[in-house]
């Protein structure tokens, strides 16, 4: 039996502590493995160093998780050690509680971790927060439905309740063999060896972030944090997109000491002041006698998930991933060398309503404020009645509240929808899109009748989990096998997602269609994108497949009356902050707009000679900011990483020696990123303090 001397009490925590972070350890490497197991791409081949560096530098970062979590224990303990025995005695029964409450987030951690890389392939990053903020029941109901969490649930209480129970086989067998110098020996020791493993390193300097890059490869480095780490440097992540008190703290973590410096960089180098800075940050539209006495109808229609990798599969006879869109890929114009502005619903929305690196901006306290960076507002200030359009709730993410101040004259969502069709079908997110487009074409038609011009949004739902399609729909073929081993998802789940993918273009091309028989098309501009990309189904956790991540189809349909003579950039990079250029400069005559990107049918204006690029606020490589163009691409423009086109096709490698004509370009690039951040974030302080 222990004896509860104070000296006893110590040691016998001091053996637990020790033990259980083993246990701790042990648990984590194996849900590395595990990781490594289900998610390494077919294609890597790392070599063992590369491989074991990995493991190697999680463990270091695994035991500076436990030494920070279970560490400040034993510190109380042993400031308890001159005090009276009553106290040392209820430091010593409440540690069980606390061990248990360590290991139980530690394992919920690792698991959430697990199963955030499968869906978003990647560990834990600040779109996580989106659960709270996001519609919860809905999310909520979604996990339910595709995970298996009870059993996830009975898993974790096994594993945490046998760390703890084998925990206490280290209890102190012998109680009166240590007196206080052996002790002193002990605690001298034991805290020594914490505060290294706390600190993570014996150098100069701690084990921190940047040590997580233990490879050029992207999904090794990915390896590294475990789920506690990995939600941490989410959380660290959020917080560098709070917009504080200086409205250049981005301008100056993206290396520039003013707004006029990054003007500079980015080729402005007639600007001197700040007046003519602002003057830079907005354009005019050309004058253009049509679009004055003819303005078209507008429509862009952002669809959920809508990845551009997917289509890559697509075979009209056995694997039908398009339906009815299918002739519009002819039609039209579609610009297969696209990624989106974020890889969140609300992120991308924001991109691309307000062109904002900051997000969720309009959800935060400065979301009252009504920028001037509103795409919606030109139109707007214009005469067109401006909509959104949901298939879901206007209550997701406060839509119904928040886009009125940017610009939309009206926020419509299922419950109008419902409303007006009783027999419309639904799931967990709102009505099936069939619904909503149906709306929509009502909507145009009522305009056309009354001589009206409107600027429609929609936003789709349905291919979202927990992935369903309506009975009403018969599903063209499809054939899971022809993804190969690319295929990240059991088949049953492949098969769900690749039906809710065909559903969902095969609605946008019966509206499409629709449009066409109301004879609307011939004076209607309509440009079709996802969000961000189909998560779950496919392999691409690399850099080297960077396109692919973020890759979205953007389609486009601008009348021959209204093309003016200009040729669409087929082949060229390009990004959601093209889209808006686009729109206004085929709609708009001699309208002020915000500086953005460049609209898709003339010459890229990117500035001094550069080839076109895509350039988005996409979070990769453990920082802000996507590039890619003909040159290359770089990933975290703040600290640029640099990346090749390798000799096989379509695929980057990482570069230690970029040309100097990308890093030129991406200099470039970094000074729009912080130019947009100053703007954004001067006008919200702006609005603070108003």
């Amino acid at each position: 039996m222990v004896a509860h001397s104070r000296l006893a009490l110590w040691r016998d925590v001091n053996r637990q502590l020790w033990w259980l972070g083993l246990l701790g350890l042990l648990s984590l490497t194996i849900w590395r493995v595990l990781l490594f197991w289900q998610e390494a791409p077919a294609d890597l081949n790392p070599g063992a160093p590369t491989l074991l560096s990995a493991f190697w530098m999680g463990l270091r970062f695994d035991a500076k998780l436990f030494a920070i979590t279970l560490g400040p224990w034993l510190l109380l303990g042993t400031c308890l050690l001159p005090l009276p025995a009553l106290l040392m005695r209820v430091w010593r029964r409440l540690w069980p509680v606390w061990a248990g409450l360590v290991m139980l987030l530690v394992n919920l951690l690792a698991v959430i971790n697990h199963f955030y890389f499968d869906f978003y392939q990647g560990p834990l990053n600040a779109l996580v927060f989106g659960l709270f903020e996001d519609d919860t029941r809905a999310v909520i109901a979604t996990i339910i439905n595709d995970y298996p969490v009870i059993l996830l649930f009975i898993v974790l209480a096994g594993m945490t309740t046998a760390q703890l129970m084998l925990m206490r086989l280290a209890r102190l067998r012998r109680s009166n063999s240590w007196r206080w110098p052996r002790t002193a020996l002990a605690i001298t020791l034991s805290l020594v060896a914490l505060i290294g493993l706390g600190r993570g390193s014996l150098g100069t300097f701690p084990l921190r972030e940047m040590h997580m890059a233990v490879a050029d490869n992207a999904f090794l480095n990915d390896l590294v944090p475990s789920g506690p780490q990995a939600l941490y440097l989410a959380w660290k992540e959020r917080e560098a997109n709070d917009i504080g008190d200086d409205p250049e703290a981005g301008l100056k973590r993206y290396g520039f000491a003013s707004p006029i410096d990054a003007a500079h960089a980015f080729g402005w180098r007639e600007v001197d002041s700040e007046t003519a800075l602002l003057e830079h940050l907005r354009q005019t539209t050309p004058r253009r006698e049509l679009l004055e006495e003819k303005p078209p109808q507008v429509v862009f229609s952002l669809m959920e998930s809508w990845g551009r990798p997917l289509l890559d599969f697509d075979d009209p006879e056995s694997n039908d991933l398009l339906g009815r869109l299918r002739p519009w890929l002819m039609k039209a114009d579609y610009f297969s060398k696209a990624i989106s502005s974020e890889n969140g619903t609300l992120p991308s929305l924001e991109g691309l309503l307000l062109d904002t690196p900051i997000s969720p901006l309009t959800q935060s306290r400065y979301g009252y404020h009504s920028f001037s960076t509103s795409a919606v507002k030109p139109f707007q200030q214009a005469g067109y009645r401006t909509i959104f359009l949901t298939a879901g709730s206007v209550g997701w993410r406060n839509l119904g509240a928040n886009l009125p101040r940017q610009g939309f004259d009206e926020v419509i969502g299922q419950g109008a929808i419902i409303e007006r069709f009783p027999e419309a079908t639904g799931g967990t997110w709102g009505v099936d899109d069939e619904w909503m487009y149906r709306y929509g074409a009502e909507l145009l038609e009522q305009a056309e009748a009354s001589g009206e011009r409107i600027f429609l949004m929609t936003l789709s739902v349905t291919n979202h989990p927990p992935y369903r399609i309506p009975d009403s729909f018969d599903p063209a073929p499809l054939d899971i096998a022809r993804l190969g081993d690319t295929l990240a998802a059991s088949r049953e789940l492949g098969q769900s997602i690749l039906e809710t993918y065909q559903y969902s273009s095969d609605m946008l091309g019966g509206f499409l269609s629709q449009l066409e028989r109301d004879g609307l098309l011939d004076h209607t501009l309509f440009v079709a994108s996802g969000d961000h990309n189909t998560r779950s189904i496919l392999q691409y956790p690399d850099s080297h497949d960077l396109f692919d991540q973020f890759g979205v189809p953007i389609l486009s349909w601008v009348p021959p009356a209204y093309r003016f003579d200009e040729t669409p950039r087929l082949d060229d990079w390009v990004s959601h902050r093209d889209i808006f250029p686009t729109l206004w400069a085929h709609s708009l005559s001699g309208v002020s707009t915000p500086w953005m990107g460049d609209q898709l049918y003339t010459a890229a204006q990117n500035g001094d000679g550069f080839v076109s690029m895509a350039l988005t606020f996409n979070q990769q490589d453990g920082g802000s900011g996507v590039m890619i163009s003909d040159l290359g691409a770089a990933t975290n423009l703040r600290n640029p990483r640099y990346y090749r086109w390798a000799q096989v096709a379509k695929t980057l490698e990482y570069t230690s020696l970029p040309s100097d004509a990308l890093k030129a370009q991406v200099e470039h690039a970094r000074a729009r990123l912080a130019l947009e951040d100053w703007r954004i974030r001067r006008e919200a302080l702006a609005s603070k303090t108003r």
